[in-house]
């Protein structure tokens, strides 16, 4: 009887391990998604907002009146 339920066993730890490969392989292709979608996001961004840099050589001007 002891071989019975060892069989079970093994047959829950395979079903186990075969939804846990299943739910990585979803959470990790959807977070490729993601962040390819986010990346092409900011990338549109930066091409758009490109703002030339600030000189820092130039302090700001205080004109007084």
């Amino acid at each position: 009887m002891a071989f019975a339920g060892d069989t079970q066993l093994l047959g829950i730890i395979i079903i186990d391990i075969i939804g846990v490969t299943i739910a990585i392989w979803f959470l990790a292709s959807r977070l490729r998604a993601k962040l390819a979608e986010v990346e092409a996001r900011q990338s549109k961004r930066w091409k758009v907002d490109k703002v030339p840099p600030k000189s820092e050589e130039e302090p700001p001007s205080h004109e007084e009146e």
